[in-house]
């Protein structure tokens, strides 16, 4: 199934780059902003990602992010 909104598309490209194996290895990866895709849609995806317990964003400014996060499984 396509994501069906531009917001989901953004989404969805992030998501495939956090679980690329590099990124999963080094638990960490750069994400940007493509200069097609909304300014509004990039600031909603950084605000759910800094939502996220196990995730740490930091802005490193003009469209670029770079996140990091912790593995929780359950014990």
């Amino acid at each position: 199934m396509q994501p069906s909104t531009p917001f989901d598309q953004l989404a969805c490209r992030i998501y495939r780059q956090v679980n690329s194996a590099s990124a999963q290895v080094l638990r960490r990866t750069l994400i940007r902003r493509l200069s097609g895709e909304r300014s509004d849609d990039w600031d909603r995806l950084l605000e759910q990602l800094n939502n996220e317990e196990s995730v740490r964003l930091k802005h490193l400014g003009d469209g670029i992010a770079q996140l990091s996060w912790t593995n929780h499984h359950p014990a």
